[in-house]
């Protein structure tokens, strides 16, 4: 990936022009969906203006070439403490990296009163650290699920965007499509958003209030609408797993006959999709949390540490204690 560079402005906004220069803030292991959406939108919004007006410069606390998540990769000037802001901040953070080096840019932007935009990791890292403040945030649902496993945190919604003070969190990701033109609509007009729309093949953007689909049940396009039950109630209900009996009851079905439909659709039965389902949570809070095994197993139902431990092996090749030693 490019990266489109303007000479270095001063701390103080020009007043005589409307062009609007973006800092991107990648780390390793950064999306490359989230960078290469926005890059995307603003581009393609310069074409319908048929002029410059969008710029933008990619930057990092580990400058050079940074790796994304599916390792490709991108070329980042070195960000600089507080120094050479931009008109906005936008951080596309790595899932295990330290968010301290674009802690300090969001600080010396909020002073100057000038945008941030955090997506996804960068969100749920901002969480963390503001958990104690005032304001609302979002974050990625998958993220806002584990964030309740380790933590109060009273201010986190659920919506795709929440716009409080000037930093704005974001659910990224494959929404950050529709996030940007969103961002854009503040100094565009309706006409011009929809043709950048338009022309990204985008029919529909969601406002940013709306609520985010929480998991793979949410998507009406795959299943039908026993199968879409049967798959929220098993995600809503990780804790305390539902019976088989109980689950087929909810949906209206028998529980030959759900299980049935889960070996045409799913190849599996609802017994071993449930257990993948709750191994899979178990995992993030594995890898993300310092929460105790014996904790995370209680959290994602299953009865002792050791039933944990034999189910995650069997699903990920090691054990949780294994893959804990190898990332100190």
């Amino acid at each position: 990936m490019d990266s489109q560079t303007s000479t270095e402005q001063s701390q103080d906004r020009p007043e005589s022009s409307d062009k609007q220069v973006f800092e991107i803030f990648i780390q390793p292991g950064f999306s490359d969906l989230e960078l290469s959406a926005f890059t995307s939108v603003l581009r393609t919004a310069n074409e319908v203006l048929n002029r410059d007006r969008f710029t933008w410069q990619i930057t990092s606390d580990v400058p050079g070439l940074v790796n994304s998540s599916a390792e490709l990769i991108a070329r980042a000037n070195p960000a600089i403490g507080d120094q050479y802001l931009k008109d906005c901040l936008i951080v596309i953070a790595g899932r295990n990296s330290s968010p301290q080096g674009w802690m300090v840019r969001l600080r010396a932007m909020q002073k100057v009163r000038r945008r941030v935009v955090l997506l996804s990791d960068a969100a749920r890292e901002f969480v963390r650290a503001s958990k104690d403040q005032e304001g609302r945030a979002a974050a990625h649902w998958r993220d806002v699920s584990l964030l309740r496993e380790v933590g109060t945190f009273p201010m986190l919604s659920e919506q795709l965007v929440v716009d409080s003070g000037g930093v704005m969190t974001c659910a990224g990701h494959g929404h950050t499509l529709e996030a940007v033109i969103g961002i854009l609509s503040e100094t565009l007009g309706a006409r011009e958003c929809a043709e950048i729309a338009s022309l990204l093949v985008l029919d529909n953007v969601r406002s940013f209030s709306q609520e985010q689909p929480k998991g793979t049940s949410y998507n009406p396009n795959f299943f039908e609408k026993r199968l879409q039950k049967a798959l929220r109630l098993m995600e809503t209900n990780i804790e305390q797993p539902l019976k088989l009996a109980g689950l087929a009851e909810e949906v209206g079905l028998s529980s030959r006959h759900l299980e049935r439909l889960f070996m045409v659709y799913f190849e599996t039965t609802p017994a071993k999709l449930y257990k993948k389902i709750r191994l899979k949570q178990a995992h993030k809070l594995v890898t993300d949390t310092h929460m105790a095994l014996i904790e995370i197993a209680i959290a994602c139902g299953f009865s002792s540490a050791a039933s944990f431990s034999q189910a995650y092996k069997a699903e990920f090749g090691e054990t949780p204690t294994q893959l804990r030693r190898k990332k100190r």
